[in-house]
């Protein structure tokens, strides 16, 4: 009984890739004849995969999905716990890609919606999936120039397909001039602003009790969470920069300690600063 790495290529992007781009961590087949068990947060990223053969299931916290062979993939986040586990006296062997990005939690927000994972089988998806994964891996294994930039566009182009699959909606559905509209692009321009509720509702003309009202309704989201999403995608994004010490964030995103930052990124990821690092390394 045994589980065989032996046909997985593992990447190791540069620091500009890990930064600005989607990358790939690892690319490859995987055979298992006994359950593989993972812990959350165990590995960085999102884990794509179909089954060359074998059959049995994939256990995750919220549902169990059956494994066989055919068109169908999965996309699993690997912040959730997961178990492979193979059907008596089948061997399961799946075909995956792992790849992450510095908006990667951003889009988990919009691909998976709370849950750890889900099925793609429709015949367009699976033979998109299928020639991105083929490209995908030519570059892991020829390291062309660009190799980066290029995977970075396939994985893109992925996500794109999931977006569209989803029917997801526009997440800016608020008008060109309107309050809400104004105080998003004012964010945006300056995320590492500590925004005061006073300045906000100046930005958008309107009380902020009136701008949090509006501002759920055409986003989706409470003001406050908005603001927390975006000051941890700036967390994140320093933490990716090897150069920077945590107590610098810290003072770029106007933390008045590295403790609390901490404190507070720990709160928010289930992580902390330190272990983030030590995931991105992969």
């Amino acid at each position: 009984m045994s589980i065989s790495f032996a046909r997985l290529r593992v990447l190791n992007p540069s620091r500009a890739a890990r930064r600005l781009l989607w990358h790939v961590l690892s690319i490859g087949s995987v055979s298992r004849d006994e359950p593989e068990e993972h812990a959350g947060m165990d590995k960085a990223g999102w884990f794509l995969f179909r089954v060359k053969s074998g059959r049995g299931t994939v256990e995750l916290p919220d549902t169990s999905l059956e494994l066989k062979p055919g068109g169908t993939w999965w996309l699993l986040d690997l912040s959730r716990s997961r178990r492979y586990v193979p059907a008596a006296g089948s061997r399961l062997v799946t075909m995956s890609v792992r790849f992450s990005g510095p908006a990667i939690d951003t889009w988990r927000d919009e691909i998976f919606r709370g849950r750890s994972g889900f099925v793609l089988g429709a015949p367009r998806q699976s033979a998109r999936l299928q020639k991105a994964c083929d490209e995908l891996m030519r570059l892991a294994a020829d390291a062309p120039a660009q190799a980066e930039w290029r995977m970075h566009e396939i994985i893109t182009s992925v996500l794109g397909l999931l977006y569209l699959a989803h029917e997801l909606p526009d997440s800016a559905q608020a008008q060109p001039n309107s309050p809400t509209r104004r105080v998003v692009e004012a964010v945006q321009a300056n995320p590492l602003r500590d925004w005061r509720a006073d300045e906000l509702s100046g930005v958008a003309g309107i009380s902020y009790s009136s701008l949090r009202k509006h501002f759920k309704e055409s986003q989706g989201e409470t003001l406050h969470a908005f603001l927390q999403r975006i000051r941890l995608e700036q967390a994140r994004l320093r933490l990716t920069d090897m150069r920077l010490a945590v107590k610098e964030i810290a003072q770029q995103l106007n933390f008045s300690s590295e403790f609390y930052f901490s404190r507070w990124f720990h709160h928010a990821t289930g992580m902390s600063p330190s272990r983030f690092r030590t995931m991105l390394r992969g």
